[in-house]
């Protein structure tokens, strides 16, 4: 399981922020924030808070209540048989505006033939 000052370390990462435009978003020092990535300083849940609403996951996904952050997928799993969420991505990604927004009536229509809901 991964601990709380790796976890907010590889959001950090993963969003693209230096520790000083966190620390200025917690309205501390960038020492004061670097203490907790490297776990010298406990997080305070003031803190905790204020992470999750940044990086738009749940408090709990920041304690490690969480495996993954709500509503996130791993694009490398199978999707269906053989093909990957990822390569159905790619293969929207190809289509043109016309495509996609055809494809999107199809999913509205086939969810609301199967008991899905409807947006």
């Amino acid at each position: 399981m991964t601990d709380i000052h790796d976890r907010i370390k590889d959001l950090r990462e993963e969003n693209h922020y230096k520790q000083r435009q966190v620390a200025d978003y917690l309205g501390i020092s960038q020492q004061a924030y670097s203490y907790y990535e490297l776990d010298k300083r406990e997080l305070p849940s003031r803190h905790v808070v204020n992470l999750a609403k940044l990086y738009q996951v749940s408090t709990d996904f920041i304690l490690g209540m969480e495996p993954s952050p709500a509503g996130s997928y791993d694009l490398n799993a199978r999707f269906i048989q053989d093909v990957s969420l990822k390569e159905v991505l790619i293969n929207l990604g190809q289509l043109n505006k016309d495509g996609r927004q055809e494809l999107i009536k199809y999913l509205s229509y086939l969810s609301s033939t199967q008991g899905g809901k409807n947006p």
